[in-house]
């Protein structure tokens, strides 16, 4: 009994010991000390930043199980000092422990202040403004808070932070009162802090969700609810969010409820930026597990009119006219009817009652009618047996071990390779000429006659046919998809499936690209991906998507440019500033993103200012957002970045280091493109996904403004630029 006991202690201690805690410290600031000084008239107190802070207080405590020992709740003019501020980080840093969930929330005021020595392009620190700055003048800068998250995830903390005030990154169906609207905004020009600090380090590639309310050039806004009561707009937002959903929910679904539930109110120019990696983004907020879900989810807007219902949601996750989608939990079923620029549709109610309200969230049941830009794979539906299977496995291991079975059609010591048909078993060599071997697999005698005494080559290459097992799975799981279609085998296409047995005797299979010959690199699109076993064929199908949504980017139908955007996007060579839009780049040399302003174009530009995103498609299917950088749709608006101290735009503006792009073998031939749009994007995984092909679930994208009214300018253009690497002669 006493041995029993004691089992129990150590156990208890154990799991209190490494049981995972859940830590917040919430910082709400509506009274500024003197701010109602005649000097500081442009500073307004605030209404409904501590509303805000409690309100968060008590969902974290009820709805996530967080315990109020663990929480801390700063809203006084005396515990929203910079001092006391930084005292609570100190004392969180000391209790977080590896896998302990870390909450950070502040509402309040925010500033910009220069600073000529700073390393960002334009010049300025982001800063959370401490109820005491007006008597210190001492801010909190965002080089300062980011030492604090670093350390947090230093210590392995699972770090949240939510920003609700300008110039960080109810049962009503009624709107915002647009007219209530006050910024949590507050002016400094006059100040320059001429000071040099080290470069932060990437916090979100580190672990870290941060969410800020509005872009750093927006203003985050406060209003008074139907009852009176004063909220931040994206906090009431995110509250709303929470409430709707489950806690284990992905964060991702959380806040496309949240730009959604912004949408609906109308609210100008206020657009949440959500920093996180795509793996963050799956996971809950706080925890591992989120709920599992098939599909693509998008959010509604709008649901008043039950025949025009507006979706966060289009043409850039291949929505197109006559998709459908579903809401399980009310039953309900819509159709699309009309794409909305480059980032919304409408739908109507064609199953269902009509009960949706902003924020509900939908899933893709039906993606069609299809683009007929969509890739297009050839899969030999016929299929071989298991017996047949046997018998190519039996020649491949005898020509294997003769050290004459070549792993790739485009292995350059090929000299003669082996396929299948509808006629039956057919060679050819390097010379073209072709062999019939009739109905059976011709044995391994006869293969090695024909290398040594024809053509004195030095392999053999076996295409292995997809199994009747994997031809089902392949036609079931590419059928309807909108990036992808099985064609005929007397049809052009893109791709066709293939198999081997490797250097081990084990049967996979890969798809090898029309055309394709000796890995050349010459192509935007990979030669043949990587080889996965008929275990692993769903790894095959992702990247026929992976590819469609390549082609989708490179083939897309782009509008003219009619209004004259005059910025264009170019490489700028870091030894001598030249800029290259096309061709070779060097060896060796470095290359930055530059945007440069066409003085024509400028002359007669017609349109507002635009978001602007650079990507990366790599030859060997890889996506990679460049700019903005850290995953965020922030920092990319050219009223923001283009234009100099006086409001004038710049003839030529630097979007990355210098030194982004280092050019060294093995050189491939890829592509960067660059969207311009009115509209912002803050789903920005869309430009991002792992490639096909090893050097060293996917959003996708379709014709933007299909649906569009053909007569008026478009609001989006897109350029393609392809580069390719040359060595130094």
């Amino acid at each position: 009994m006493k041995s029993l006991y004691c089992s129990i202690i150590l156990f208890l201690f154990s799991f209190s010991l490494f049981a995972k805690e859940k830590h917040a410290l919430i910082i709400g600031i509506d009274k500024y000390t003197n701010s109602k000084k005649a000097r500081y008239a442009e500073w307004q107190d605030l209404d409904g930043a501590v509303n805000d802070a409690t309100s968060i207080y008590d969902l974290l405590k009820f709805k996530y199980g967080f315990n109020t020992k663990n929480m801390s709740l700063l809203t006084s003019e005396k515990q929203t000092t910079k001092k006391n501020i930084i005292k609570n980080f100190e004392e969180l840093i000391k209790v977080v422990n590896k896998g302990d969930d870390v909450f950070i929330y502040y509402a309040g005021h925010g500033a910009q202040i220069k600073n000529s020595k700073f390393y960002e392009a334009d010049k300025k620190h982001e800063a959370l403004v401490p109820s005491d700055v007006l008597k210190t003048g001492d801010y909190l800068l965002d080089v300062e808070i980011n030492t604090y998250f670093s350390r947090i995830l230093g210590k392995g903390g699972e770090l949240v932070v939510v920003f609700d005030n300008c110039f960080s990154g109810s049962s009503s169906r009624g709107k915002i009162d647009l007219e209530q609207l006050r910024s949590r905004y507050v002016p400094v020009d006059d100040i320059d802090l001429n000071r040099s600090y080290p470069k932060s380090k990437n916090l979100v590639e580190k672990g870290a969700l941060i969410v800020s309310a509005a872009q750093d050039y927006q203003l985050a806004k406060e209003y008074k609810d139907d009852r009176g009561q004063s909220h931040g707009v994206f906090t009431y937002a995110l509250m709303k969010s929470l409430q709707m959903g489950s806690v284990h929910e992905s964060s991702e679904d959380i806040f496309k409820r949240v730009n959604s539930i912004i949408l609906y109110n109308s609210v100008p120019r206020q657009d949440p930026v959500v920093e996180a990696t795509k793996e963050r983004l799956g996971k809950p907020l706080f925890g591992e597990v989120s709920d599992s879900y098939q599909g693509v989810r998008v959010a509604v807007i709008d649901a008043e009119n039950k025949y025009k219902i507006h979706i966060d949601g289009g043409n850039a996750i291949g929505l197109v006219e006559g998709a459908e989608l579903i809401n399980q939990d009310k039953d309900i079923t819509l159709e699309v009817t009309e794409l909305s620029g480059i980032n919304t549709c409408f739908a109507k109610l064609v199953k269902g009652d009509d009960n949706l309200s902003e924020g509900d969230l939908l899933t893709v049941s039906k993606w069609a009618p299809f683009s007929p830009d969509r890739l297009k794979v050839k899969v030999m539906k016929m299929g071989v047996t298991d017996i047949d299977l046997e018998a190519i496995k039996s020649l491949s291991q005898t020509l294997n071990e003769a050290g004459l079975l070549a792993y790739s059609p485009l292995d350059e010591d090929v000299s003669l390779k082996v396929y299948l048909t509808n006629k039956g078993w057919m060679g050819s060599d390097i010379k073209n000429e072709e062999y019939d071997f009739g109905k059976k697999l011709p044995k391994s005698s006869k293969l090695v006659d024909i290398l040594h005494k024809k053509v004195e080559g030095k392999k053999i290459f076996i295409e292995v046919p997809p199994s009747t097992k994997v031809a089902q799975s392949m036609y079931s799981d590419l059928n309807g998809q909108p990036k992808v279609e099985i064609v005929a085998s007397d049809k052009d296409y893109d791709y066709r499936l293939i198999g081997r047995f490797n250097e081990n005797n084990n049967l996979e299979y890969a798809w090898l690209r029309a055309h394709a010959h000796n890995n050349s690199n010459e192509n935007p699109f990979p030669d043949e991906t990587d080889w996965k076993t008929d275990q692993k064929i769903y790894v095959l199908t992702d990247y026929a998507k992976r590819l469609g949504n390549v082609k989708g980017w490179l083939v897309t139908k782009v509008p003219n440019n009619t209004v004259n955007f005059p910025y264009k996007l170019g490489l700028q060579r870091e030894s001598d500033q030249k800029i290259i839009t096309e061709g070779a780049l060097t060896e060796g040399e470095k290359y930055g993103l530059v945007l440069y302003n066409d003085p024509n174009l400028y002359l007669n530009w017609k349109s507002p200012d635009r978001y602007i995103y650079v990507f990366l498609l790599e030859s060997n299917g890889e996506m990679t957002l460049l700019f903005p950088q850290n995953h965020g749709a922030v920092e990319n608006f050219t009223e923001q970045i283009c234009k100099d101290d006086n409001g004038d735009y710049l003839s030529k503006v630097m979007l990355s280091d210098p030194d982004l792009l280092y050019i060294e073998p093995p050189f491939s031939t890829d592509n960067i493109l660059m969207l311009s749009t009115e509209k912002i994007i803050t789903d920005t995984s869309i430009f991002e996904q792992k490639g096909v092909q090893t050097r060293g679930a996917d959003d996708s994208f379709d014709d933007f403004m299909e649906g569009d009214n053909e007569d008026e300018p478009a609001n989006w253009y897109l350029e393609r630029h392809t580069f390719f690497g040359e060595s130094i002669k």
